[in-house]
């Protein structure tokens, strides 16, 4: 029953959205204004090229933001089913072992000077 009422959403929403995309193409502007293609922020014109290159150290550091952010956040599950665990010495264990891997690969950023802004 589930799996029908998914199916009969899934082709409203599809069917509802082709006939809107072909109403907006047959009634919609055809003409193309060269203006509208430019950079408007804030009321300033443009100056320069858009494009320009970033030190690889900003890219870096987000990398590894996100990848110890991650990794942070599966403890949250983990201290919830350590709650509801009766076998704690297997809970405490997997723990041990994802922060020896947390700590070896925090170990590795610091010896490759992947944070190191100076040189």
């Amino acid at each position: 029953m589930e799996i029908a009422s998914f199916a009969v959403f899934f082709v409203i929403a599809c069917t509802l959205g082709a006939f809107l995309l072909g109403i907006s193409s047959l009634l919609g502007q055809k003409r193309k204004i060269v203006r509208e293609n430019d950079v408007y922020e804030s009321g300033v014109n443009p100056v320069g090229s858009a494009i320009r290159q970033y030190d690889i150290k900003f890219y870096v550091t987000a990398i590894l933001f996100l990848l110890f952010d991650v990794e942070i956040v599966f403890l949250l599950p983990w201290a919830l089913a350590y709650g509801e665990s009766s076998d704690k010495a297997f809970m405490i264990s997997g723990f041990v072992f994802f922060m020896v891997i947390l700590l070896v690969g925090y170990i590795f950023v610091i010896n490759s000077k992947a944070l190191k802004w100076e040189e």
